[in-house]
């Protein structure tokens, strides 16, 4: 490849989590013409693949979440997986991802008493250590916790969070090391076909990158580069805000804890906590005040805490809240989308899942079916006749 004619077998586009441990697992299959680029709007944000990677969300969806999600076998058995490398990210990555293995809790509202058993059952037949916690075990960990408006918790105890930035930065590393390529300040902003078969990526520098295959892993960006070749990829972008707080006393490390209204609890250092709101609400509100309100009502036991940091984060979802991984449109087009609202843990399988498509035509592990990630799964999704 050279600069001014960039050409490569495989196109990532995407600067995220997911499009650099789809890079990485790419070179594990021993694939090395591979490039990255950002998508868009997004190049601020690539820029820090190898730096500061401040522009991606702060600490990313979920606060970095690591767990397994209970809807699905399939999510939950990419989300097993991607633990194990998580466990191990400076062996297998060759540096630590800040993963932090803290058991996660969720609330169940008093109005849905039934949910608990909804959310163990499941895990439970895929040998996943998901239980069900009474609000006095709970205590335990969070003794300040309000628990009045809920009947039980389900916990994982393998569930975690990981440091976002860090985790791209270690894909992304990983995935150069092995000799993959990036075009951080170059961003895609279209994409070429001809004759019903992908032949490029228009770069924001005015160059084309000729290839034969591109994986669209931009997130909440997708759905724009993929509209002009005739692919409508229903995905919708949702604002989440994250809250760091210093409270009057060391908390330690402490299980996450969601609420039934979506809010979730994290540690962020000894006596700092991390405030998820799923849904901000209205131009103009005061997140920070948000933040308090939430604490105030859910932890009133906590000393003086004060607002720090806010960190605004897009994030995408889609109509049945299940991942897209696979092909779409002209031949030699690929995307991965829809994964973050299930946070880092599903991540690194998503890189295998899409390699192992893309190199053998089916999924390598019988416990992620790639039919279940079909982009074409529902009718009318995408660009008609994609089988």
């Amino acid at each position: 490849m050279t600069p001014d004619s960039p050409v490569a077998d495989v196109v990532i586009v995407g600067s995220g989590p997911v499009a650099m441990a789809i890079g990485y697992a790419f070179t594990q299959r021993g694939m090395r013409d591979v490039l990255v680029c950002p998508a868009g709007s997004d190049d601020a944000a690539a820029l820090g693949v190898f730096g500061a990677f401040g522009a991606f969300g702060g600490p990313g969806p979920g606060g970095g979440a690591v767990y397994r999600p209970t809807t699905a076998p399939a999510l939950a058995a990419m989300a097993a997986a991607g633990i194990r490398l998580f466990e191990n990210a400076s062996e297998e990555l060759g540096e630590d991802v800040g993963f932090r293995r803290c058991g996660r809790l969720v609330a169940v509202a008093a109005a849905d008493p039934d949910a608990p058993d909804a959310g163990v059952g499941m895990p439970g037949v895929l040998g996943i250590g998901v239980r069900r916690m009474s609000p006095e075990e709970v205590g335990t960990h969070w003794p300040e916790l309000i628990v009045d408006a809920c009947t039980g918790f389900t916990h994982d105890p393998d569930a975690g969070y990981a440091d976002t930035r860090r985790t791209a930065r270690a894909f992304a590393r990983a995935a150069r090391r092995a000799g993959a390529a990036f075009l951080p300040r170059a961003p895609a902003v279209g994409l070429s076909a001809r004759r019903d078969r992908i032949t490029g990526v228009r770069l924001g520098d005015g160059r084309e990158v000729a290839c034969g295959t591109v994986v669209v892993a931009a997130g909440v960006d997708a759905p724009a580069l993929l509209a002009p070749l005739g692919v409508n990829l229903p995905l919708r972008a949702v604002r989440e805000v994250a809250v760091r707080v210093r409270v009057g006393r060391a908390l330690g490390e402490r299980p996450v804890l969601v609420d039934p209204s979506g809010h979730w609890l994290r540690s962020d250092g000894p006596d700092r906590l991390l405030v998820g709101t799923p849904d901000p609400g209205a131009a103009g509100a005061d997140p920070a005040a948000h933040a308090l309100a939430h604490l105030a009502a859910r932890l009133p036991g906590l000393p003086d805490p004060v607002p720090e940091a806010v960190f605004d984060i897009r994030r995408e979802a889609g109509p049945d809240h299940l991942p897209m991984i696979g092909s779409t449109g002209p031949d030699g087009l690929f995307v991965a989308a829809g994964c973050d609202e299930h946070g880092l843990g599903v991540v690194p399988a998503v890189g295998m899942l899409t390699a192992d498509l893309l190199c053998d035509g089916a999924s390598g592990r019988p416990d992620i079916p790639a039919g279940d990630f079909r982009p074409d799964r529902s009718a009318g999704i995408l660009s008609p006749g994609r089988a």
